[in-house]
């Protein structure tokens, strides 16, 4: 364990994914050490939240440049979770944070990067993909980076399902989704035949990802970092450094079956049968801006992360499905 402070920036800890990792950072073995500043915007109740927890709240946005550049370059490792997969301009702010610490430290720097495998979803409207199978250990389909000393990584989680454990936020996104929905229109409707497949993740298994990432990369490329350490072969960054985190793969149809089951279980609906939209209905998005994205294909293979030692096994996605809708019919009863 490292004896050295380690600076931490964190981004997205009032989400759900974001909020899950702080928790589990805020109880890791080398915790003491660990001097963690969280991007959060100007909410005083967070604010205080997060000081109580004995980690400091900066004040801003992801469009706050110079506030996000001024952390990123005073610290050895860098997390980014908030809308980090479609937002350029923070992550911009970052990448020249970070490579002004390194042009004056000549250290390296460590960046965990968050996307998400919507970057190989195939719009398919709820019909069967390509059945292609991204693996990350061919990132050639995928894409890269420049600095030698900064040791980026990039996560791409799938559907995340589960629920989450952080100070805010503890909703899923796609799985929360079609709950409310249903309820909403007091039955269970999807966009085409279901054929179209994801993988998925548990919140917990994904966060041990996370937690393994962080351990491997400190370990090498930190403040105590020991100069004949070695790195796992997977242990990868820059233009190889793409992690998937899958615990199985689940169709649409499946998906919404289980849905209506539980909905139908628990007298929240009268019927679990499961039906298709009409074409003018899925013209209207039912889903909102998502509804694309929830009958898209997508599939992809974590092998990089299992032969560092990740074993997921929390519960599927099918198996807390109900756990979700107790929390969601709870929300509408509120």
């Amino acid at each position: 364990m490292s004896s050295k402070q380690i600076n931490i920036f964190l981004t997205g800890v009032t989400g759900y994914t974001g909020g899950s990792l702080l928790v589990n950072l805020l109880q890791h073995p080398n915790a003491l050490n660990f001097k963690i500043t969280a991007l959060i915007r100007g909410d005083e109740s967070r604010v205080k939240k997060l000081a109580s927890l004995g980690v400091t709240p900066l004040i801003g946005s992801n469009d706050s440049h110079d506030i996000i550049e001024k952390a990123a370059s005073e610290s050895h490792i860098v997390i980014h979770l908030s809308n980090s997969a479609d937002d350029l301009p923070s992550i911009k702010s970052i990448l020249s944070g970070l490579n002004k610490r390194t042009q004056i430290t000549e250290k390296p720097v460590i960046l965990i990067h968050t996307s998400g495998t919507g970057v190989l979803a195939e719009d398919v409207r709820g019909k069967k993909g390509s059945n292609k199978v991204y693996s990350d250990l061919d990132p050639d389909p995928i894409n890269t980076k420049a600095n030698p000393q900064l040791k980026s990584v990039i996560v791409l989680p799938p559907v995340i399902h589960g629920t989450g454990t952080g100070p805010f936020s503890r909703d899923t996104m796609v799985p929360s989704l079609l709950i409310r929905t249903a309820i909403k229109q007091g039955k269970v409707q999807m966009i085409g035949p279901g054929e179209s497949a994801w993988n998925s993740v548990h919140i917990a298994d994904l966060i041990d990802a996370y937690i393994i990432l962080f351990d491997q990369l400190l370990a090498i490329y930190g403040p105590d970092a020991k100069p004949n350490a070695k790195s796992s072969p997977y242990l990868t960054t820059g233009r190889e450094g793409y992690y998937f985190a899958d615990d199985g793969l689940y169709s649409g149809r499946e998906v919404f079956e289980k849905i209506g089951a539980v909905l139908h279980k628990k007298g929240v609906i009268k019927s679990p049968e499961v039906t298709s939209y009409t074409d003018d209905e899925v013209k209207s998005d039912p889903f909102g801006p998502f509804s694309w994205f929830v009958a898209s294909y997508s599939n992809s293979k974590s092998e990089r992360l299992r032969k560092m030692g990740w074993k997921p096994h929390r519960p599927s996605l099918l198996d807390s499905l109900e756990e979700e809708v107790d929390a969601l019919n709870n929300d509408t009863k509120n």
